[in-house]
């Protein structure tokens, strides 16, 4: 399906409210003392009541798999906006890990539905939609078609991921 721009960042204003950041007890996924989650912590926190702009996305593109669901309800609807900037499209990282983050391997399908547990079915399905429209972006669509393919297959095998 395409879906225009537009179109799609209506439904992103829409199914994604901006919410408060968690308690720093609730930002991470894996509970364990990791020094490397620490750190994390550290990073996250420096961004709690300020605005979050694409120095905050780069703080986490790349941990995704480490924040909990709570931290995913907090960050999608800065996350997906920003994948619409200037600067996100300059840059494409941000984009390229946020598309690989709904995208699990087989074997981390189960934690990804953890992350996503918070989320309705219109935050589902507007992801769904994101993914679809990576799939007819001239470069998305080059770059990681298979990746795409995976994250649509994935979000529709929830109990509500239709599109």
């Amino acid at each position: 399906m395409i879906i225009a721009t537009n179109i799609l960042l209506n439904e992103i204003e829409s199914a994604f409210p901006f919410t408060e950041m968690p308690l720093d007890t609730d930002l991470l996924f894996h509970k364990k003392d990791f020094f490397e989650c620490n750190d994390l912590l550290a990073d996250i926190e420096q961004y709690r009541g300020k605005e979050i702009t694409g120095n905050a996305i780069r703080v986490i593109h790349q941990e995704m798999s480490h924040l909990s669901a709570k931290t995913w309800e907090w960050v999608l609807p800065h996350y997906l906006r920003f994948c619409f900037t200037a600067e996100a499209e300059y840059n494409r990282m941000e984009t390229e890990f946020l598309i690989y983050s709904l995208a699990p391997s087989l074997e981390f399908q189960a934690e990804t539905w953890q992350r996503l547990s918070l989320l309705n079915k219109n935050q589902i399905n507007c992801l769904i939609h994101f993914l679809e429209w990576c799939s007819n972006h001239q470069y998305w669509k080059e770059y990681c078609p298979d990746e795409i393919d995976r994250g649509i297959n994935f979000l529709r095998t929830s109990s509500f991921g239709q599109s």
